[in-house]
């Protein structure tokens, strides 16, 4: 270095704030520069020191590189810029001088740089902070998108105006827009802004998070119009619901994919925003709704805008009619009408419609009871979420399929994805056989050098170094066994079985992308489904494929059923041939149709996610199954211990059982049961005498719509209906009825006596007869003569009298009927203090012993059913005494037995009392329903519960039923005129006169 360097002038500076050697690195690469060039560049470095010493630092240590970049004229800009910084903070400063390097690297042109350096001198004397994002950011937004001078400004404007707001979101701008202008143009910017400070709600949180996910969502859109329309759906939404908004935007990006593969995005943006500019609520749920919907419609997604115009139909109707709730369960695809809808439009099958028959066709199969659920209950884990599985106790099936344009091959879809189900719990796919497999699990835990014992399918696969693989190979092997015992055991499928494939086989995916290996899973795959492949087989994989299709095919014995065992050798041994180097395959002979019988797979892992329609085979989850089977076995223990506590001893064996049934039934899930509740529920239902009504666990499920007032519509099988048979208790109880109603009881009897018919009556004009009708006679005497052809019916005919009369009474015993009757007064009729202390449930049975009594004189046909429950899945449904049931002291003792149980859901008890009365053969029928007040249960109350309430009294009627209806409520007349206002009701303002009134209700009913 020279006396006179200019280099001399800064050895002070830096020997004050770094070590020797790196002062002396920073001075060699100063040194290395043109002499005028280093003059210039220490000058005004030497400037900038004046103001921050460590920021001159970083300075000199940048300007070597920076000078790569920009020219000595420019060095200038770039320090005004960067003492505007230091000046009010000495770290920044250092950050600005440290990034230099990187922020010119990206900017090529010299105007460029001259328009990004300008600015950025003013922005710095604004808010250091914000110049700083302005810095760092602006390089990457001018090198790929062209802007005016006017235009950066406007940018970087927008960015400090919203620093003004909030300093995160300000930054968060800057971070984001160089990407997101990409895809929207800068004239665009305002709108964005715009709809994203509507979702704010004074929290910056849902903005942040919209200026974050803006340039995924904004990739997912095509066009720029759709852009816009995006934004003014996300700005209407939000002028009413700020949150539903941000939802609708975020999830944009999922939602619209499927509309583009179709060519609909358009159609529903178009949709939602004119929907949006009426209610954004709605449009918000037809748009989040949109990737459900397209799957339901199927085939005829096509008329997806005919669908929304039957929905935006139910808006124009107006509140009385039902009109926007009716229009948000629709596009919620919630309502019966939405389904109905779609199927008016394709060829499609809900499960919730065909869901009994499968399950009577699982159990012919598998030959034990299962439950049929859709998959939409379950937790996927990563699998495809429409894709039939088990878990040993219940079948998934997707909600709804429409992959065919013919209602019966998509109905015929589940019965062969049923199938498959069923056949893997009756072929025992899960519970193999140790003695079967001690020779191959013996071998495996040599070769791979494993430890611990086989005891299930999971442990198998673990034996292996990949799992995943030998699972999906097994897959393959027992899905092969499994067909092929399926077609041996019930030739019937065999046609369907074959359809089924050939549409599975036309669904899969190309080998594009995927590694040998993976090909040849693929193949060996396709090749099951059809004897044959969507495309040509690669040459260096031929002899691989061949060698396992052979080697499955010994899973298929013409002369005896294989056990699952077999199947897992198969894969063992096609997982040993893939761990083979095939450096130089063999070429391939014979004809692929030759292999038509040969490995029959089932989907697995790596079959890949979303466009792939679900395949009839579905998975094989041996972990789901081993799972449930386990957790079954720990509630299984828990129920013992609540049921030793409450005196009932029961064995494992019956506790597991029990478990299962009422999961199998649809009582319960497995999940249900872990969370607590549905098990106390089970253990209430096993525990004799406790909050049960006499009931017995078990008995029949039915599901029954439930209509919606705020829809205006039904939500379809909403409900489930269990019938509960009641055991007969102990004598005492009637008994003490019997003697406090003696006198009463026989005067009762005695006058309903009067109603039963007696003798014969005659019947006129009759063909055949005891006498001749001489009125007929001489008609037809007269007609005769006249030339007309004379009747025959000239005789009168003798029958025997009698009323044809069927009668329900359905009796609330919910848990308010547990309450006490109120004081006595101290005089009058009913001042009798034998009544003081007894409770609503009592005078009900008392009630019921009275009135059977009575129709038993009468000799009517009659049931008397209760109902009670605890939610919409456990509407439970008391059969105390049945129509075809003779009346005697064992129904008195069920009376007996009757106690106050939970809530009460009316309608859908209605509605299956309502299907019992309907199925009686007599004339006249009367649904006569007991209550002690509003219905009440679970999401089943107000404006809801009682119009539900009506609509099933409604429902009874136009089945040919008389619904009565008894509330002993005193504040009964401010409700029931709106619950019962179609039929007949009679309030009864003293319950306790009940025993006494109903039988005088039944005799003006029935005569």
């Amino acid at each position: 270095m020279s006396p006179s360097s200019p280099l001399e002038s800064i050895q002070s500076l830096l020997a004050a704030t770094l070590d020797a050697d790196e002062a002396a690195r920073i001075l060699w690469a100063l040194s290395r520069l043109d002499p005028s060039l280093q003059k210039n560049a220490v000058n005004i470095g030497l400037i900038l020191s004046d103001f921050s010493t460590k920021a001159a630092t970083e300075y000199f240590r940048a300007v070597p590189l920076v000078l790569q970049s920009i020219g000595p004229d420019e060095l200038a800009g770039w320090v005004g810029m960067g003492i505007q910084i230091a000046q009010q903070s000495s770290a920044a400063g250092i950050r600005f001088f440290k990034q230099g390097a990187a922020v010119f690297s990206k900017l090529p042109s010299k105007p460029l740089r001259d328009r990004f350096l300008q600015l950025g001198i003013s922005l710095a004397q604004r808010d250091y902070n914000l110049a700083m994002e302005y810095y760092q950011q602006a390089p990457a937004l001018l090198a790929n998108v062209s802007l005016t001078e006017a235009a950066l400004a406007e940018w970087a404007e927008h960015g400090f105006a919203l620093g003004k707001q909030d300093y995160t979101l300000a930054v968060e701008y800057f971070r984001t827009t160089p990407s997101l202008l990409i895809l929207l143009p800068i004239e665009l910017l305002p709108k964005w802004i715009a709809a994203g400070q509507k979702l704010s709600s004074g929290k910056v949180l849902a903005t942040l998070q919209f200026v974050r996910t803006s340039p995924e969502v904004f990739t997912k859109i095509s066009s720029n119009a759709d852009r816009v329309r995006l934004l003014d759906l996300t700005a209407e939404v939000a002028e009413r619901n700020p949150t539903l908004a941000a939802k609708l935007f975020t999830e944009a990006a999922a939602i619209l994919p499927p509309f583009q593969t179709l060519h609909l995005e358009g159609v529903l943006l178009d949709k939602a925003l004119t929907l949006a500019r009426f209610d954004g609520e709605l449009a918000a749920t037809l748009f989040l709704s949109g990737p459900k919907i397209l799957k339901e419609m199927g085939r005829a997604a096509s008329h997806f805008p005919e669908w929304v115009e039957e929905g935006m139909a139910l808006v124009k109707q107006g509140p009385g009619a039902g009109g926007r709730g009716s229009a948000k369960a629709f596009f919620a695809f919630e309502s019966k009408g939405a389904r109905e809808a779609v199927d008016h439009f394709g060829t499609g099958v809900s499960l919730a419609s065909i869901s009994r028959m499968l399950k009577l066709f699982a159990e012919a199969l598998s030959g034990r009871p299962v439950a049929i659920q859709p998959t939409s209950s379950l937790k996927q884990e990563g699998k495809e979420s429409e894709a039939p599985t088990t878990d040993g106790q219940t079948i998934y099936l997707p909600d709804h399929v429409n992959q065919f344009p013919d209602r019966a091959l998509n109905l015929e879809w589940y019965k062969v994805a049923t199938a498959y189900q069923a056949g893997y719990l009756e072929f025992n796919t899960f519970t193999p056989k140790i003695a079967d497999t001690a020779d191959l699990i013996e071998a495996l835990q040599m070769k791979y050098k494993r430890r611990g014992g086989f005891s299930s399918l999971t442990s198998f696969f673990s034996l292996f170094p990949e799992p995943a693989l030998i699972q999906r190979l097994f897959e393959i092997a027992e899905g092969a066994r499994i067909e092929y015992l399926l077609k041996q055991e019930y030739p019937g499928l065999r046609s369907a079985l074959i359809r089924m494939r050939e549409a599975d086989l036309a669904r899969r995916p190309p080998l594009t992308g995927l590694s040998p290996r993976g090909a040849v899973v693929e193949l060996l795959h396709q090749i099951s489904l059809s004897g044959k492949t969507k495309e040509p087989i690669p040459p260096a994989i031929q002899s691989t494929l061949f060698e396992a299709c052979r080697m499955l095919g010994a899973v298929q014995n013409p002369d005896a059923p294989v056990p699952v065992a077999y199947a897992m050798a198969a894969a063992a041994r096609v997982y040993d041939l893939l761990e083979i180097d095939q450096a130089e395959p063999t070429p391939a002979t014979g004809d692929m149709e030759t292999f038509d019988e040969r490995g029959s797979p089932v989907r697995g892992e790596g079959e890949g996610a979303g466009m792939i329609a679900p395949s009839t085979r579905g998975v094989i989850d041996p972990k789901r199954v081993e799972e449930t089977k386990k957790a079954t076995q720990a509630q299984a223990d828990a129920l013992l211990e609540k049921l030793k506590g409450a005196g009932v001893d029961l064995s494992t064996e019956a506790a597991v059982a029990a478990l299962s049934g009422s999961i199998q039934r649809g009582e319960s899930t497995l999940e249900s049961l872990q969370q607590g509740g549905a098990l106390d529920t089970l253990a209430e239902q096993m525990t004799a005498g406790r909050s049960e009504p006499g009931g017995t666990a078990g008995g029949r499920r039915f599901r029954y719509d439930e209509w919606d007032c705020e829809s205006n519509d039904y939500r379809p099988g909403w409900c489930q209906v269990i019938e509960r048979p009641v055991a007969a208790g102990t004598p005492d109880a009637v008994e003490a009825i019997l003697v406090e109603y003696g006198g009463m009881i026989q005067s009762i009897q005695t006058a309903f006596q009067h109603l039963r018919p007696e003798g014969l009556k005659r019947i006129k004009g009759e063909r055949e007869g005891d006498e001749l009708d001489l009125d007929a006679l001489l008609n037809s005497r007269v007609e005769a003569k006249s030339g007309r052809s004379p009747s025959d019916r000239i005789y009168v005919a003798r029958q025997k009298k009698e009323r044809s009369v069927a009668i329900a009474f359905l009796i609330d015993i919910s848990g308010s009927t547990q309450q006490p009757l109120p004081p006595p007064p101290k005089s009058g009729l009913f001042g009798d203090p034998k009544n003081a202390g007894k409770r609503i449930v009592q005078i009900e049975k008392e009630a019921l012993v009275l009135l059977s009594k009575a129709i038993d004189a009468v000799g009517d046909r009659f049931a008397l059913y209760g109902f009670s429950g605890r939610g919409k899945d456990s509407v439970d449904f008391y059969l105390i005494k049945d129509f075809d049931e003779r009346y005697g002291a064992e129904i008195d003792r069920r009376i007996g037995r009757i106690e106050a149980a939970a809530q009460n859901r009316d309608g859908a008890a209605i509605r299956h009392a309502a299907r019992r009365l309907a199925a009686q053969p007599s004339k006249v029928k009367v649904l006569a329903l007991i209550s002690d007040g509003k219905p009440l249960d679970d999401q089943y109350s107000g404006s809801y519960s009682t119009a539900d309430t009506k609509m099933a009294l409604r429902e009874a009627k136009r089945q040919g039923i008389h619904p009565y209806c008894i509330t002993v409520d005193r504040e009964g007349p401010e409700y029931l005129r709106g619950m019962y206002g179609e039929v007949a009701y009679l309030v009864i303002d003293q319950i306790e006169t009940l025993p006494v009134k109903l039988p005088q209700i039944y005799k003006r009913l029935t005569t």
